[in-house]
């Protein structure tokens, strides 16, 4: 039997093993297929080996390999010789050969074509040629001169085939002939061959040109009232011919033009050029404007402006001679509007652009000064921003023309810079801590850090590199400044100022913008400082140590004079940092610049008087801030001299000078100011006001705060016995409102004034003996025999005041993360200058501390202890003194809510309860301390009297929770672990459970926590709400009527169980089952297991 080869097989082998086959005789498995070779003339054959060909020889004929002497290891391959061409003896040329035979041997359609191609007879044809003239050019042919020579087709003619390109003198005719067989062919054809045809004449055109043909005849053609006798389909196939229909829209259009020609503005003559073909479309614009809207229309409209900013009311009818009126899409309308704006300012005509962008700017600065404020809806400047207005500026400052670049710089000021602001801050640089201001930074927006998520804290990207990662549009969108920091405005206007040297409007301009990028940030003013020539350009060409008196009054250039814009930028860059003000002062030579300009009076100058004012008057503030890090001190004769020549001006009343100086010096010599009527009036006001915080606002917040601060600091010191109680509504008042850098300022406050007991008049003036009585006659009218006394209330404040030193440490403790803002601050106030590392104040994000701060033990408590775990709280062991913490803060909450209410009308009620439902969810056992339960019972007291019950709402969310219900799911929670029915904490759980609040609250109650009700013992006599709140009105949930029904047939809710709900349902299903409108209303049957 033979068997398979091997891959192990030799040579040798393989050719024994087809020895013993052939020697065998046997058939081949296999059938050998020949394909035969087309390109040799070879026939098409079959099949095998034992085809037509190899029958011939007779026999069946395979074939076998043999190979003689063959190694073992195959030989070295050698480059294989090049492959002949079998085309390369169709490719020879001869120079004999003809090339028409060729052509016509290789290509035979193109002959096919020519041979058809018969000639006409121009043998009659005139030929007219050019006369001659004595000119060294000939006339021109114009076309009104050639109509005579050209023969035009009538108008009455067909469209379709207009003959042009026929020639001859019997053109008409022959396209009269062409017209009509066309006409006949189609009567002959049926519907069917119509629409066969023009199918094949769609599948053989190019697709978008039949939708240019069609778009195009759509435009060019009106539509006919005239019914057609083609179907749809016939004129369709009209539409697929490019040529004709281009020759159907000039006939319409010349059609247009002889139908109405008195319609048009503007009658065409013969002589204008290229007038031959109207386009009516294009003409319209000339037509006199429609009437202006019509007044009382509330149809809102686009807002329209001016080319000074002002908006254009739309049914205002202004002349056109003003250039207000424009080719837009409602042309009747005055004005441009912000997308027509922004079109224009990308115009290729220069005019356009410059005066699209000196209107936005004059729109944007309107905007800024709130003059839309009531007539246009949003904000105009954050929709200008959205629309791209930041890339659109920055755009024209790359701008090659000096008008638009400079247009684009009047337009970034604009945006940027508040001249208001500037001056008010200005004002107040002499006053106490005037030099300090807040960095103007945006409102801090939280983003979702996902690509972080899940990440070790070593493999997080940091600050620097997201900054990095984002595009300019995403931090364009954040922060503007940033956004055009990223887009390398500094290098952009650096060179402005050094290579293009503009206008004098256009340098202040500049350096106004970057002044407001100095203030920005301190990493915004050292980019100012790092720029590479940017400041060194500033100091020389507008801070020069010598100049020459200007003959005029205005000059045509700044440069080489002195300008005080550019020593204010000076002033707010060293502001920024320490490190920042000696690099001015020492390297880039503003300490030779103070010294020349405040050497000499300003008179003496050699500038207008004005400009040499506000110089000096710079120069001095920047001296006041070096002196503010101890880095600019010089000798004893130039101070003198300079102090001379302040206090000179000072009483000529050129600089500001301090408005708190001279008050508190009367204050200091009368004490009795601070009882006189006009300041306590104003501490009254002050104790009622709630001030809304915001960059605007926060520079003159923060020296009216100091200003407070400084009463209250002197009523301290002189121990003001009348008034007192004032004086500590203030202090408590004035604590939330501290913004940053003032942690010294509530510190001092802390320690001194807020836990006075000279400040709490009422502790020792029988103010908790007055409770007592008040409470004991509540006692004897309501007889609530078994509820907690709320005549130990008194008790309970006598206890408080005597542990006031100890409230103060517990809330000082708790308050020990701003040690490090209080030193800082504490440096900056009292004058500690080689401590001061900057006067730029930290970012306003807000207060200084938060008006719940209170409630700061209880939370801090409550965050460190509870973790969350599936709705639940997973609680550890209490650390050693929350006890203790948890009992001050009730004390002082206790006191606040009794005899300073109105210190804590800021903090929400909804805010009150869900920071005291933290008693219950910090620990297992916190709630049932004596102390606690004692203190916790008097503030539930406090919060459930009625005009407590009203103002509050479940339905807004806490601060810092998402909704109240998550809270109180947390509650139920808690409460079926570890209650153990305590009466406190079911009081606390029965009071979101009044029928005015959402009735998903007490779903969860009888859906989620049913099992609850079985420890809910609280009886109607313990109950702090009357129970009228939850039972009226009826209910009108149907679901927790069918929970009520449920509890109370399956005996899950029973009285000496749970007394109050067991009544409160019992109420609501008495009423639905008998009110007069049960009848409309359809309970589903509910099945019971």
């Amino acid at each position: 039997m033979l068997r398979r080869p091997k891959p192990t097989d030799s040579e040798a082998d393989l050719l024994r093993e087809q020895e013993l086959f052939l020697n065998s005789g046997a058939s081949s498995k296999v059938n050998v297929v020949r394909r035969p070779d087309k390109r040799r003339g070879e026939a098409g054959g079959g099949g095998g080996g034992g085809g037509e060909n190899s029958g011939e020889h007779g026999g069946t004929q395979r074939d076998v390999v043999t190979i003689a002497d063959l190694p073992d290891q195959l030989p070295t391959l050698t480059p294989a010789p090049p492959k002949k061409s079998r085309f390369k003896a169709n490719s020879v040329r001869f120079e004999e050969e003809d090339p028409e035979e060729r052509l016509d041997r290789q290509d035979t359609h193109i002959s096919a074509v020519l041979s058809r191609i018969i000639e006409r007879d121009t043998s009659s044809t005139p030929v007219s040629l050019p006369p001659f003239t004595g000119t060294a050019f000939p006339k021109v042919l114009r076309l009104s001169e050639a109509d005579g020579q050209v023969q035009t087709c009538a108008a009455s003619g067909p469209w379709l085939v207009s003959g042009q390109g026929l020639g001859g003198p019997d053109s008409p005719a022959e396209t009269m002939r062409i017209h009509r067989e066309n006409e006949a062919k189609l009567q002959a054809m049926s519907e069917s061959e119509i629409r066969e045809e023009q199918k094949k004449l769609l599948s053989q055109l190019d697709p978008r040109l039949v939708e240019f043909v069609r778009s195009r005849k759509a435009q060019s053609v009106p539509p006919s009232t005239t019914p057609s006798k083609y179907p749809e389909d016939k004129r369709d196939q009209e539409e697929c011919l490019p040529k004709n229909v281009d020759n159907e829209s000039d006939s319409s259009s010349a059609a247009g033009l002889h139908q109405k020609p008195l319609e048009l503005p503007v009658k065409p003559q013969k002589e204008w050029v290229h007038m031959d073909k109207l386009e009516p479309e294009k003409l319209e614009w000339t037509r006199d404007l429609p009437a202006p809207r019509r007044k009382g229309t509330k149809k809102a409209m686009q807002a329209r402006f001016d080319f000074a900013g002002t908006l254009i009311p739309p049914t205002e009818d202004l002349p056109t001679h003003l250039g207000l009126h424009h080719h837009g899409e409602e042309p009747e309308l005055a004005g441009y509007s912000l997308q027509e704006l922004f079109l224009l300012s990308r115009s290729q005509v220069i005019q356009q652009r410059s005066l699209a962008l000196s209107t936005i700017a004059s729109v944007l600065a309107k905007a800024r000064a709130g003059e839309y404020t009531s007539v246009l809806r949003g904000n105009m400047t954050s929709t200008l921003l959205d629309a791209g207005l930041l890339f659109l500026l920055r755009f024209a400052l790359d701008d090659s023309v000096e008008g638009v670049m400079s247009a684009a710089v009047h337009a970034l000021r604009a945006l940027l810079v508040s001249p208001e602001d500037e001056e008010c801050m200005d004002s107040t640089f002499s006053w106490f801590r005037g030099l300090a201001s807040f960095p103007l930074l945006p409102s801090s927006q939280e983003e979702e850090d996902e690509d972080n998520e899940g990440l070790e804290e070593n493999m997080k990207e940091t600050v620097k590199e997201k900054e990095e990662r984002k595009t300019d549009y995403d931090v364009a969108r954040l922060d503007v400044v940033k956004g055009l920091l990223k887009m390398k405005l500094l290098p952009r206007l650096r060179y402005i100022l050094e290579v293009v040297r503009p206008a004098p409007r256009v340098v202040q301009d500049i350096l106004e913008v970057l002044t407001r990028i100095a203030r920005h940030s301190s990493s915004s003013a050292t980019q100012v400082l790092d720029c590479p020539r940017l400041m060194e350009t500033v100091m020389s060409e507008f801070l020069p140590t010598s100049w020459t008196m200007q003959s005029l009054p205005l000059p045509q250039s700044v440069y080489g004079l002195p300008l005080a814009s550019a020593m204010k930028l000076l002033r707010v860059i060293a502001t920024s940092g320490r490190h920042a003000c000696a690099r001015l002062l020492n390297s880039l030579g503003a300490r030779e610049r103070l010294s020349r300009l405040l050497s000499v009076e300003p008179s003496e100058l050699l500038l207008e008087p004005a400009e040499a004012l506000r110089i000096t008057t710079e120069a001095y503030r920047l001296w006041a801030v070096a002196a503010g890090y101890g880095q600019y001190s010089p000798s004893c004769s130039e101070q003198t001299n300079r102090m001379e020549i302040y206090w000179h001006l000072v009483v000529e009343g050129k600089p500001p000078v301090s408005q708190f100086s001279p008050f508190l010096c009367v204050i200091l010599q009368f004490s009795g100011l601070l009882l006189s009527e006009p300041v306590t009036g104003y501490l009254r006001s002050c104790s009622q006001a709630v001030p809304t915080l915001s960059h605007t606002s926060a520079w003159l917040l923060r020296h009216e705060h100091h200003l407070l601060f400084l009463l209250l600091r002197l009523a301290h010191r002189l121990v003001v016995a009348k008034h007192t109680s004032l004086y500590h509504q203030v202090a408590l008042v004035l604590l939330p409102w501290l913004l940053p850098s003032s942690e010294y300022l509530a510190h001092e406050l802390l320690s001194t004034i807020v836990f006075s007991k000279e400040f709490i008049s009422e502790g020792h003036s029988g103010g908790p003996e007055a409770i007592e009585l008040s409470e004991l006659k509540l006692y004897e009218d309501t007889h609530h025999h078994t509820a907690p006394s709320f005549q130990t209330v008194g008790a309970l404040l006598r206890e408080a005041c005597v542990q006031l030193p100890s409230i103060r440490g517990c809330f000082l403790t708790h308050l020990a993360h701003l040690e490090a803002s209080v030193l800082v601050s504490r440096d900056a106030y009292l004058g500690r200058n080689p401590w001061i590392n900057s006067q730029l104040l930290p970012e306003l994000t807000g207060p200084t501390l938060p008006s719940d701060w209170p409630f700061l033990p209880l939370v801090s408590l409550y965050e460190r202890m509870g973790v969350s775990n599936g709705g639940g709280l997973q609680v550890e062991e209490l650390p050693q003194g929350a006890l203790q913490a948890v009992t001050h803060c009730l004390q002082w909450l206790l006191l606040l809510e009794v005899w300073r209410e109105d210190a804590l009308k800021v903090v929400l009620p909804v805010a009150k309860l869900a920071r005291l439902s933290c008693v219950f969810l910090c620990s297992s056992d916190l709630f049932l301390e004596r102390p606690v339960q004692k203190l916790s019972w008097g503030l539930l007291r406090l919060l459930t009297r009625p005009s407590r019950l009203d103002s509050l709402d479940l339905d807004v969310p806490p601060p810092g929770l998402a909704s109240f219900q998550d809270l109180y799911s947390a509650l139920l929670a808690q409460y079926e672990a570890v209650s153990f029915g305590d009466r406190l904490f079911g009081c606390w759980v029965l009071l979101p459970l009044q029928r005015r609040y959402s009735s998903t609250l007490r779903l969860a109650v009888f859906g989620e926590h049913v099992g609850m009700l079985r420890s809910l013992g609280v009886t109607l006599e313990q109950l702090p709400v009357p129970l009228e709140r939850f039972t009226s009105p009826p209910e009108d949930s149907l679901p927790l009527l069918r929970l009520y029904f449920r509890s109370l047939v399956t005996g899950t809710l029973k009285r000496c169980w749970c007394p109050v709900l067991y009544v409160v349902a019992l109420s609501h299903l008495n009423t639905f089952i008998f009110s007069q409108d049960a009848a409309a209303q359809v309970m589903q049957p509910v099945h019971y297991r």
